[in-house]
């Protein structure tokens, strides 16, 4: 036995998915598994080195991102082709086997289609020439396998772990795949197996297990690989064959008709449950020849249906290209015939008509999903149930089949879709659409009829204005996990623009998994006079407050302890009035403490919305260049939305994000309340490259360029979004100056000339301290501050 701490790993099959899986793993339990060094197999490639495949296929993977810097130095790489006897290895290359102590076979060809012999040579050959190779390992302790847990063709009852039995020996099937002198479809029938992929993993089982030598030999079965459970992150994939190809067409709204028995159980299993499970039976000390499952098995894996609902739930929320939508599934019939036409063809060829390159796309998909639908009803259509005599990680253990493929959903979106949850789109003119907005909107689980009316009419608008409108989903889900039971909930949105009403209830009704209400929305009193308009906004959730009362208003705190005991969600502004220079104003603290005189435990979520403009630019620039503020009234609105209906208005990118929350209960006060929530709205608040862009057209006396200030940004730990919104040409100087609020407090230069957010409970006199490039702005105080 070797001592722990001095194993020599050879790994095959490092650039393919569960490769550079087990590579992370033993990287990760390094120490645990007494990992002296690693040597991998890599074959040459055209004008690549093994090296340059190395670094460039796996080494530079996201897979590796959380591992130490220095972790490839125990890492040799051995240029050999597994296809050939000896690796075609030059003798000075032979000389790294001497010191391998474990052997880790997964290099495969996992196509389903493969003719005999060319599967044959891939995944059995290649097994023989690794055997021949290890004679020359003289400390090899053992060997482990990785195989197919389809192997067994399907039967009813368990399935057990062991060697399948044969028709005839193993060298005799090899012999007859490899002369082609019978049709594969006759060596099929005989064995049973499906296609020659699961037949040659089959035979290579059986080889490596007689030819072994002395070796002890230990075979791992997986089912149907796919995302991570746990690491080297929740969800993480690289690779778009099997339920990823599957799951991918269907998430993309190409696949609608698909060939299986919906109660049919799909055993997948997490890429890290099969490393864990390879490294823990490299370092066992079971027999000569140990067969282990490596499966959800049946209690686990959810259903075809189960499956296909879930990606149609993920996908519906997060669109790409187009919505799922289920047309058929079911066996290979004539009604499959139909809807392969009527959904996947015809829609193709017509598509196809536009351009060549159309054309090609078209022929490229409509082969995968024939194959798809070829190969995948052997799995689709069946239940296979795995005897299982190892435990699983208590990650998967913890987790249903329904939620592992909301998981795998999650990492094909962000690993092979690039979608992101910190940018989800809501909405805007590139979001992918609902397939119907009015449709969308009746069809969410809540809201009155004027809300759904308004959400739709929002939607219209949205799309006309904003390119985009995203949202950072995670803080969102941090916010709603920290909400304690029975906790009341109020959101504390930043205040630039009357869309501020708009975007908070719009998510809330987008995306009811994030736990909040659509809530009910403090508006201005003056609002509620408008004739209509008042009517409209109660409809929709307003209720309205006298701003500058100096006193507890008795009746409003009245409603707020209804509103919380009814489990409403509220909304309200801190700051009051919204800010005319995108600087944070001084916050205030009425509606704050009626909840306090609650008595219930509420958690305030700060909501940052960042504007690349806002519709209230012209108002504010001349409100900044000392006019006074125009009075609430009709007309303008509706010139706006006229303008909007022409397509004249583009504000660019509207982002949202949540800060921590802030809780009021009988340890923490409405006082301290409004300071913590302002801090978190700055620090949520995001920067786009609008922003600094508009910033240096018109202010050069700060000599920074733009690439500058957004390299200080990141620096510092900011983050800077994209945004493709010109800067015109006769931009506002005045507006453009109070994009630096912003970013200022990322950069020493601005910071001291910026607004300091750190005295956010002044002393009484308090004025707003003047932001360099503008007119004093205490001149215009009763214009946007003195607005409670």
């Amino acid at each position: 036995m070797i001592p722990a701490g001095t194993r020599t790993i050879l790994l095959t099959g490092a650039t393919g998915f569960l490769g550079k899986v087990t590579l992370f793993e033993m990287m990760r339990r390094r120490n645990e598994l007494g990992v002296a060094s690693v040597i991998v197999v890599i074959r040459a490639r055209g004008s690549r080195s093994a090296d340059d495949r190395f670094r460039k296929e796996v080494a530079s993977s996201p897979c590796f991102a959380s591992l130490p810097a220095d972790w490839m130095n125990i890492v040799r790489v051995l240029d050999g082709d597994l296809a050939t006897p000896g690796f075609g290895m030059k003798p000075e290359e032979q000389a790294m086997l001497s010191s391998v102590t474990h052997v880790i076979h997964s290099a495969a060809a996992v196509s389903f289609t493969l003719p005999g012999a060319v599967a044959a040579r891939a995944n059995i050959r290649t097994s023989i020439n690794l055997l021949e190779a290890t004679r020359a390992c003289r400390l090899l302790e053992r060997i482990v396998y990785v195989s197919t847990a389809y192997v067994s063709p399907h039967r009813d009852g368990k399935i057990p772990e062991a060697l399948v039995t044969l028709p005839m020996s193993a060298d005799n099937l090899l012999a007859i795949l490899e002369s082609e002198k019978e049709a594969d479809a006759d060596v099929l029938a005989r064995t049973g197996h499906p296609n020659t992929y699961t037949l040659t993993k089959t035979i290579a089982e059986h080889i490596m297990s007689e030819r072994r030598g002395s070796v002890p030999l230990t075979i791992v079965r997986p089912s149907i690989i796919t995302a991570s459970i746990a690491q080297p992150t929740p969800g993480w994939i690289d690779s778009t064959t099997g339920f990823g190809a599957f799951a991918t067409l269907i998430g993309l709204g190409h696949l609608r008709a698909v060939v299986g028995n919906a109660d049919a159980r799909l055993d997948l299993v997490p890429v890290d449950e099969v490393a864990a499970s390879v490294l823990n039976e490299m370092v066992a000390t079971t027999g000569e020849v140990t067969v282990r499952h490596s499966v959800a098995g049946k209690h686990r894996a959810p259903t075809v249906h189960e499956c296909w609902d879930e990606i149609e739930r993920h996908f519906q929320q997060n669109p790409v290209l187009r919505r799922p939508s289920r047309r058929y599934l079911g066996p290979n019939n004539s009604s499959f015939v139909i809807a392969d036409i009527v959904h996947h063809r015809l829609p193709m060829a017509i598509a196809s008509m536009r351009s060549a390159g159309l054309r090609r796309q078209a022929k490229k998909l409509a082969s995968r999903m024939a194959y798809l639908n070829e190969v995948f009803p052997y799995f689709t259509s069946r239940t296979f149930d795995f005897t299982v005599t190892t435990k699983g990680s208590e990650d998967f253990d913890s987790i249903d089949g329904r939620d592992y493929v909301a998981t795998v959903c999650r990492g094909i979106s962000k690993y092979l879709l690039d979608q992101h949850d910190d940018e989800w789109m809501l909405a805007g003119k590139l979001h992918v659409g609902h397939a119907g907005d009015l449709k969308w909107a009746l069809r969410q689980p809540s809201g009155n009829a004027f809300v759904r009316t308004g959400i739709w009419l929002s939607t219209k608008t949205l799309r006309r204005i904003a390119a985009s409108v995203t949202v950072d989903i995670p803080s969102f889900e941090r916010a709603r996990d920290a909400v304690p039971a029975g906790a009341a909930i109020a959101l504390t949105p930043s205040h630039r623009s009357f869309l501020d009403f708009v975007v908070c209830s719009y998510l809330a009704f987008a995306r009811p998994d994030l736990g909040i209400r659509v809530p009910y929305v403090a508006a201005a009193v003056e609002f509620g006079r408008v004739p209509l308009l008042g009517y409209l906004l109660r409809s929709v959730h307003a209720f309205y407050v006298e701003r500058g009362a100096s006193r507890e208003n008795r009746d409003l705190a009245k409603r707020v302890h209804a509103m919380v005991e009814a489990g409403e969600t509220l909304e309200f502004f801190v700051e009051g009035a919204r800010s005319r220079t995108r600087e944070f104003l001084r916050p205030k603290r009425g509606l704050l403490r009626c909840l306090e005189s609650s008595g219930r435990a509420c958690v305030l979520m700060p909501i940052a919305i960042s504007y690349d403009r806002v519709p209230e630019e012209s108002v504010f620039a001349r409100e900044l260049s000392g006019a006074p503020k125009a009075g609430l009234r009709l007309g303008p609105l509706f010139g706006w939305l006229v303008n909007v209906w022409r397509g004249r208005v583009n504000i660019g990118r509207i982002h949202i994000a949540c800060g921590e929350p802030v809780i009021i209960d009988a340890d923490h006060s409405a006082q301290r309340a409004g300071d913590k929530i302002v801090r978190e709205l700055r620090g949520a608040m995001a920067v786009t490259e609008f922003h600094i862009n508009a910033y240096v057209a018109s202010n050069t006396d700060d000599k920074m360029t733009a690439a500058e200030i957004r390299a200080q940004i990141v620096a510092a730990g900011g983050r800077v979004l994209d945004s493709n919104l010109p800067v015109p040409d006769n931009f506002d100087p005045l507006i453009a100056r109070t994009m630096r609020e912003h970013f200022a407090h990322f950069i020493p230069a601005f910071a001291k000339a910026s607004n300091e957010l750190t005295r956010l409970t002044p002393p009484d006199g308090w004025a707003m301290p003047t932001l360099p490039g503008l007119p004093d702005s205490n001149a215009v105080t009763n214009t946007f501050v003195n607005q409670s």
